[in-house]
């Protein structure tokens, strides 16, 4: 008889994962509660354009990702190779692949760029060691807090304009918290770029799914072992199965598993950034402030407002008017938790009016998208707790957690840990 599974969360981890276990010969039922796959890979018709509201940029140097959109007949363009960074109110433009820029910019002064240089040497040496969609490997370094070690390792400086807002443009929280291991996860990137997919990168969910038995809008309110395999409670519904993945983030996941090992109460307890995403556009015909041209990232730190903001024409260049998305990183969001759209609206208008008073009169369009949870933390410990986890597990365990808990904070690391317990519960199962 075949073996079922049922994968709660259509993720693109959640996803990968029934692909996997579909392709191996079980039978796969996937539940989403949302009325849409994808999760926070979102992508929407906006002002002329798909702007995604989500996950922002796939990378060149993803393990699974390129694999996994060549399956579904998309590809990634390169986008704009320039972001730009924020020191004493000036912008300074950096090369993504060049990252002497960081110097020639005045981003960084002599010195503090020489000492950055030395210190990321020993880090891109170091990288080698560690998978690059995989945090367990990054256990070794994970027991230092990862302001502390960028100002040791890399500069004072360098932490502050560099490594700071890197970490609050990208995953909304802050440098000092988190764990060196994230940072050393960064320079695994090298010289890879940031990708757009034409069309949105949610049609990547949507091909994913394709195959699959999936049910939208399904909520599921419990998963628990029983003597011969799981039950799945969804409203007035029980499921049975031989086994389960939960492929949602911590705080969810943690509502439906009862009765958590202590390893699984470990990733259960991760706890997420907020952000809210804010898209505007501008009048046609016109033109945005020549030191937003042609850049496709503005990462700013913990202490502002907003986290990053993408100039959209330079993501992906088309004929539609201008569009700015910018994201409120944790600290804004929680402020702004209960606060109308057109408050939050207010507040990033007064931002922008502040650096270029031109602009917000030009916006005729705007749109507003909440994320409660929308990047893991990752302060130190998450790593190793990963890591024992997976050491630990005992291979009878018919009910396997995946997704960003359970991986690196980015798209490929989630999908990483999808495919690590998919190929986990193939072993379990035969």
């Amino acid at each position: 008889m075949t073996k079922k599974v049922i994968v709660v969360g259509a993720g693109l981890a959640g996803l990968a994962a029934a692909r996997l276990l579909h392709r191996q010969g079980l039978q796969v039922q996937v539940l989403e509660r949302e009325a849409r796959v994808g999760g926070r890979v979102f992508s929407r018709a906006f002002h002329g354009r798909t702007i995604e509201c989500g996950a922002q940029f796939p990378s060149s140097g993803y393990v699974h990702m390129p694999a996994l959109l060549a399956e579904a007949g998309l590809s990634g363009v390169p986008c704009s190779p320039w972001a730009a960074f924020e020191r004493a109110g000036r912008w300074h433009r950096i090369h993504q692949n060049r990252p002497l820029g960081l110097w020639r910019s005045g981003l960084l002064r002599t010195g503090e760029y020489a000492r950055l240089g030395w210190g990321a040497m020993a880090a891109r040496r170091a990288a080698t060691r560690f998978e690059r969609a995989g945090y367990a490997s990054y256990a070794p370094v994970d027991g230092e807090e990862a302001q502390a070690w960028c100002a040791r390792a890399l500069g004072p400086a360098a932490a502050t304009h560099v490594f700071a807002p890197t970490i609050h443009g990208f995953y909304f929280h802050p440098l000092a918290g988190s764990s060196r291991a994230l940072v050393q996860a960064l320079f695994a990137f090298g010289d890879a770029q940031a990708l757009a997919v034409p069309g949105g990168w949610d049609a990547l969910a949507r091909g994913l799914a394709q195959p699959l038995a999936v049910r939208t809008a399904a909520e599921v309110s419990s998963v628990r072992a029983t003597p011969d395999g799981v039950a799945v409670q969804l409203s007035g519904e029980r499921l049975n199965a031989d086994a389960a993945l939960i492929a949602t983030p911590a705080p969810l996941a943690r509502q439906l598993l009862s009765e958590p090992t202590p390893q699984e109460q470990a990733l259960l307890g991760t706890n997420y950034a907020a952000a809210i995403h804010v898209a505007l556009g501008f009048a046609p015909g016109w033109r945005l402030p020549d030191v937003l041209q042609g850049v496709h990232g503005f990462l700013l730190g913990p202490d502002c407002l907003v986290a990053s903001m993408v100039v959209e024409q330079a993501r992906l260049p088309c004929a539609a008017p201008e569009v700015l998305t910018l994201m409120l990183g944790d600290a804004s969001a929680r402020q702004l938790a209960g606060s109308p759209d057109d408050k939050v609206l207010q507040q990033v208008l007064s931002w922008l009016r502040a650096r270029w008073p031109e602009l917000p009169g030009a916006v005729v369009a705007h749109q507003v998208h909440r994320w409660a949870l929308a990047e893991p933390l990752s302060p130190p410990g998450r790593a190793r707790a990963v890591r024992h986890y997976r050491d630990t597990l005992p291979l009878a365990r018919r009910i396997l957690l995946c997704g960003d808990s359970a991986g690196l904070p980015w798209t490929d690391g989630a999908v990483d840990s999808g495919l690590w317990a998919a190929a986990r519960l193939v072993e379990r199962l035969s």
